[in-house]
């Protein structure tokens, strides 16, 4: 191919894809600071409890049934996980829920986000119950790619 056939290719390829055939290196990825002004794509809230082992079967079904099918049942939410572990008497439950944005937290928990709303039973099992969930912007998930992240 001659150089204007090259040329024409290159111009019809994406940056990335041109600057790679061109000068053999990828795009450099963002600065750290350009990363961190977008908006995030995707906002984990994550909540924290421990039971005792002994209960933590029947506590499991019922953080299960009570709370992460009625999480993933809320508009907006892209998903959920439910985890799970033992160190002797203690069993330590998080749940991680996923959402677009803050903003969508807020049409299901109100005004104050960080605000636990604890399941009607979380009483009789939890040693006790945390004030409070957090937030973090998901910078990074290697199990989805950007296209799966609105």
């Amino acid at each position: 191919m001659g150089a204007i056939g090259r040329l024409s290719l290159v111009l019809t390829l994406p940056f990335g894809c041109a600057l790679l055939l061109l000068t053999g290196q990828r795009t450099p990825h963002p600065p750290a600071a350009e990363a961190q002004s977008r908006p995030p794509k995707m906002v984990a809230r994550i909540w924290h409890g421990r039971v005792l082992t002994k209960n933590a079967d029947v506590y499991n079904a019922y953080l299960q049934k009570a709370g992460v099918e009625k999480i993933e049942a809320i508009h907006g939410n892209l998903g959920a996980q439910l985890l799970r572990r033992t160190e002797g008497k203690v069993t330590e439950f998080m749940v991680i829920s996923y959402w677009p944005s803050r903003e969508a937290i807020h049409a299901f928990a109100g005004t104050d986000i960080e605000k636990t709303h604890n399941l009607p039973r979380d009483n009789a099992f939890l040693i006790e119950l945390e004030p409070t969930v957090k937030h973090f912007d998901v910078v990074h998930d290697s199990r989805l790619s950007t296209a799966n992240i609105p």
